[in-house]
């Protein structure tokens, strides 16, 4: 908070630095004494300047003292001789014309009050102490009182408006020509996409986006992204940062807030807090809730997602313009209550970066994740029941509805006889391996073309071992549609950082089912998810130094993996559920701020 001076305190410091001020206005023409005045007026300056820098006091409220001080004086000034700064003339000299009649001349005689080298010292102590005294007593900003680690904090911040447009393809249904009625059920179509409530069926395994509750009505909202950071640099090597968002606690991949809850109020979640420790300018050390560790795409892992559990980070030079890099890191992704078998990711990455020219850069990164048992165990057994029940582990092994999408393979982990709802879980291993590229070449200075390669496969998927945990023979003819892959282009200004920068760019993408976990996907390419392909073009333009404008449309749909089923009732030969047809598009206009 600013400082200020109550108004007693303001006169008091005004009048004291008038008297300095002033003091320098009636003295006589005497060399000696003018360059005393001089580096009195100096030091009085360089005390208002001190206490200024200190933010003891500010600028605005400085200029008003030497202001007031000088009004203060104006009264009393006496005329000054006409030759004011040529070799003095001494005090009994004759007036200059026009003096005689001046304030404080008598007989032509101008009288100058006399102030001693040691009443001036004593002056200047006095006003500073005054000034000192009244800083701390009025809490202005005193440094004794404010630990030195809060001068390395660093607040951050940005806040983005989306207006979002959501278009599906519309069910088209066989008509009896003769009739002009439906041939068939809700769910048998023959073009367009599949209503959300056939997804709703299935319940047993396999199955595929159970979950879906909209395929054909378009949608129009508002959503809003506002986030907080504090940095605090608490030594030469240690650092922590904290950041609050908006967004909740039910899904882990986007911190956006759909806006139209008649005003109600929003919700703010910790999205990152996490200590640095940097004992070498080339190895980091993370723990706590943290930004992505990894080089790495939207393709994998959105950009608003945060990782839980510690991560090191290290580099070497290898050649001038070249290094090395590899990260490492330990995520726990559920803890288990009543089950030793806790869910984990561990990761191991490496890689290079080359800056073949003055303008051009290549990095290139190879990432192992492994996806500690998250896959699904069908249950032998039914849930216990009386004394038992909330004690012994049940259903441990389940994908959460909080945070799967649509698009990986489920299995029904309920026992054989149960009867309850579907409880679904992974029916796939997840040990996917991915390559990431990223060339930059910088083009007439301040353009710069960027192109970005990302390709992953997941190599934990087994269908025997599948057909195990499953317990049933309904996967014998599930294909293995296990890989991504995505190419983005990108051309524009180095950054988004002046008024007038400017940015465009294209992506391709296909995305199989199995490649990787859909609950970590980014939600904007087909609403989240995996098992579709489709493109994505994009402009930013920022019409301000700390504000952009973006347009993006993505197209995409579901992929056809060649599978079939026959309906048992009718004999036609149907799409299963892991290739229905879905098909939609997504616009975003976004507005975004920083500060």
């Amino acid at each position: 908070m600013t400082p200020t001076l109550s108004p007693p305190r303001w006169r008091q410091a005004a009048l004291a630095a008038a008297v300095l001020l002033g003091c320098s206005i009636p003295l006589s023409a005497l060399a000696d004494d003018r360059a005393e005045i001089e580096r009195l007026r100096a030091t009085t300056q360089a005390l208002i300047d001190t206490l200024v820098g200190q933010g003891l006091l500010t600028r605005e409220r400085a200029d008003a003292i030497v202001r007031q001080a000088a009004a203060a004086a104006a009264p009393a000034r006496p005329a000054l001789p006409a030759d004011w700064g040529s070799p003095p003339r001494g005090v009994a000299g004759p007036p200059a014309p026009g003096a005689a009649g001046a304030a404080g001349a008598v007989n032509g005689v101008i009288r100058v009050p006399y102030i001693s080298d040691t009443l001036r010292a004593q002056l200047r102590d006095e006003i500073r102490y005054d000034v000192l005294s009244t800083a701390r007593e009025e809490g202005w900003a005193d440094p004794r009182q404010i630990p030195p680690w809060t001068k390395a904090l660093k607040f951050s911040g940005d806040l983005r408006l989306r207006a979002q447009a959501e278009r599906y393809a519309q069910p088209l249904y066989a008509v009896d020509p003769a009739t002009g009625l439906q041939l068939g059920d809700a769910c048998a179509i023959v073009g367009g996409n599949l209503p959300a409530r056939c997804y709703r069926r299935q319940t047993q395994s396999p199955a595929w986006a159970p979950d879906l509750s909209n395929t054909s009505t378009a949608r129009d909202r508002l959503t809003l992204r506002a986030r907080l950071g504090l940095s605090a640099k608490l030594s030469s090597d240690l650092s922590a940062d904290l950041r609050l968002s908006t967004g909740s606690t039910s899904g882990p991949t986007s911190s956006s807030q759909t806006l139209g809850t008649h005003f109600n109020k929003g919700t703010l979640v910790i999205d990152r807090a996490f200590v640095r420790w940097e004992p070498r300018y080339d190895i980091r050390l993370l723990a706590g809730r943290m930004p992505n560790p990894f080089f790495s795409t939207d393709l994998t892992w959105t950009d608003d997602l945060s990782f839980d559990g510690i991560a090191a980070q290290g580099d070497v030079n290898l050649a001038p313009g070249t290094f090395a890099f590899a990260n490492a890191g330990v995520f726990p992704l559920q803890e288990q209550s009543l089950d030793t078998r806790d869910k984990w990711l561990y990761a191991v990455q490496a890689g290079a970066s080359w800056a073949f020219n003055d303008a051009g850069n290549l990095r290139v990164g190879l990432a192992v994740y492994d996806f500690a048992r998250v896959e699904g165990v069908r249950e032998t057994s039914l849930p216990p029941t009386g004394e038992r029940a909330g004690t012994e582990p049940y259903l441990s092994t389940q994908y959460p509805a909080t945070v799967r999408l649509k698009g990986n393979t489920l299995i029904n982990l309920n026992d054989a006889t149960s009867t309850a709802a579907p409880t679904w879980g992974l029916a796939s291993k997840f040990r996917p391996i991915n390559l990431t590229a990223q060339l930059d070449y910088r083009l007439f200075t301040f353009y710069q073309l960027g192109a970005s390669l990302d390709w992953v496969r997941n190599t934990g998927f087994d269908l025997a071992d599948i057909r195990q945990r499953a317990g049933t023979t309904a996967l014998d003819d599930l294909a293995e549609r296990t890989s991504g892959l995505q190419a983005r282009l990108q051309y524009g200004t180095l950054a988004l950082a002046n008024a007038g920068d400017w940015r465009v760019s294209a992506a391709y993408r296909r995305f199989e089912r199995d490649a990787w976990i859909d609950g970590f996907t980014d939600t904007t390419w087909h609403l989240g998810g995996t098992n579709y392909k489709g493109w994505q073009v994009g402009a930013q333009y920022a019409f301000d130094s700390k504000a952009v404008l973006g347009l993006r449309l993505t197209s995409s749909r579901n992929l056809d993996d060649g599978q079939r089923s026959v309906n048992t009732t009718t004999g036609a030969v149907e799409s299963s559920y892991s290739n229905a047809p879905l098909k939609l598009d997504v616009l975003q206009f976004d507005l975004s701020t920083r500060f």
